[in-house]
């Protein structure tokens, strides 16, 4: 389990075998080390040096995030990058025919997830039905490959968010879907809900012993997290369909302008952060192996990386989450 401290005045200690958290100096909650599997803190909170030791002995991550949940650092038990084997067979993926699979499955998985969302609002997908099957990864460097699924992305995103942008009324749809320095509220509504994503993402990525900074899809740059943007694609749909629905609680005062660029007001960010971390506690129907027939989408979100890091070590069929599962 997750233990989370993002309430303004909380204090993380130990007493025994046990976390405890505190309010106000009055003990709220004990939970036993074996039990927590990530420490997550938000800002304003305190954390005993015994509680960072004891994380570590039980090889506790402890994460750092900012206001959104965005991961802003991490703190990882020395033994955490044991399994070399997992970011070796990742580096060699880059070089082989593995690396061209992957993206074109995860940019296959993006596509069937924008035709669902359009289809589901009574939309025309057609214009999305790109034959992704003829473009061929054999004998290519991933670097040709990724420049090919690039372009039928850019094509397939430009037509999806024309219509996705007709679902909303004036005041908040744009021209365009921007993402840096965005101006209208609509595209920083799309912004931030894609940033709070990211947060579990970062978590699912790293706990599964992968370099975030190596993806396929995505091109390697300088400082650019590349797996998270990889993995992101397959879970972008849950945060378009939420706020297909969200926005009907929004009115013109809930936005300030700040120079020519709209944003949601301090309380209604808050407000809109919490609803997305409730939908990542929905339970959804989704298999696991020896567990139950529902799943919590947090729970599908942080195992897809492991997912991706089996494929890599072994000789299995990658099949990225369908997220219109989540959704329908």
């Amino acid at each position: 389990m997750e233990l989370i401290l993002n309430d303004f005045g909380h204090y993380l200690g130990v007493k025994g075998q046990d976390f405890i958290i505190y309010e106000n100096k009055e003990k709220v909650r004990e939970i036993p080390f074996y039990k927590v599997s990530q420490i997550v803190l938000g800002s304003g909170n305190c954390v005993s040096t015994n509680a960072l030791f004891w994380a570590s002995v039980y090889g506790i991550d402890v994460v750092v995030v900012g206001k959104t949940g965005r991961p802003l650092s991490m703190m990882l038990p020395l033994f955490t990058d044991k399994r070399v084997k997992t970011r070796l067979k990742q580096y060699e993926a880059y070089q082989n025919h593995k690396g061209s699979i992957i993206a074109k499955a995860i940019l296959k998985a993006r596509v069937s997830s924008q035709i669902s969302i359009l289809e589901k609002y009574g939309l025309n997908s057609e214009k999305l039905n790109v034959n992704l099957e003829r473009i061929r990864v054999e004998n290519k460097t991933i670097d040709e490959v990724i420049t090919r699924l690039t372009l039928a992305e850019a094509k397939c995103t430009k037509q999806y968010f024309k219509q996705y942008f007709t679902l909303f009324p004036k005041c908040l749809k744009p021209k365009r879907r921007e993402k840096y320095k965005a101006q209208s509220p609509l595209n920083n509504l799309l912004n931030l809900g894609y940033e709070i994503l990211k947060g579990e993402v970062y978590k699912g990525v790293m706990n599964a012993h992968l370099d975030p900074y190596i993806g396929y899809l995505h091109s390697i740059q300088f400082a650019k997290p590349s797996l998270f943007c990889d993995i992101q694609e397959l879970f972008r749909a849950l945060i378009e369909d939420f706020l297909i629905t969200y926005h009907q609680n929004l009115e013109p005062e809930n936005f300030e302008q700040k120079e020519k660029r709209v944003f949601l007001k301090p309380n209604e960010k808050l407000k809109l952060i919490l609803e997305v971390n409730h939908l990542f506690k929905k339970k959804v129907p989704y298999k696991r192996r020896n567990y139950s027939k529902t799943t919590t989408i947090r729970t599908i979100i942080k195992e897809e990386p492991i997912k991706l890091a089996q494929f890599l070590r072994e000789n299995k069929i990658y099949e990225p989450i369908m997220s219109e599962m989540m959704y329908s």
